[in-house]
């Protein structure tokens, strides 16, 4: 399922991997309806990305913001009114 918590990170990797261009199109991309848009080329490019970074995770493995992969799980047990700024970006991933 796509929604807020894995699509931002998937534009950051977009954009540290010079796919989308930084700035007001990575802005509008990361969220629905405000004109945000990818090539032809970009998406075909973003597709590539993501097949092979797929390839080389296991199962259970995730990309986190940063673009590092973790096995650890999500854990939300926590409420989150009581996470740290570290226990949000634990939990901040693609997938």
């Amino acid at each position: 399922m796509i929604n807020w918590w894995n699509w931002r990170p998937t534009v950051a990797i977009l954009v540290r991997a010079g796919i989308l261009p930084d700035g007001e199109r990575a802005e509008r991309c990361q969220a629905n309806g405000c004109g945000g848009h990818f090539s032809q080329l970009e998406a075909e490019n973003a597709a590539s990305l993501f097949e092979n970074l797929l390839a080389g995770m296991n199962p259970g493995e995730r990309v986190r913001f940063d673009g590092t992969i973790t096995n650890k799980p999500k854990d939300y047990s926590l409420p989150l009114h009581d996470w740290t700024e570290e226990e949000t970006w634990e939990r901040y991933s693609v997938g």
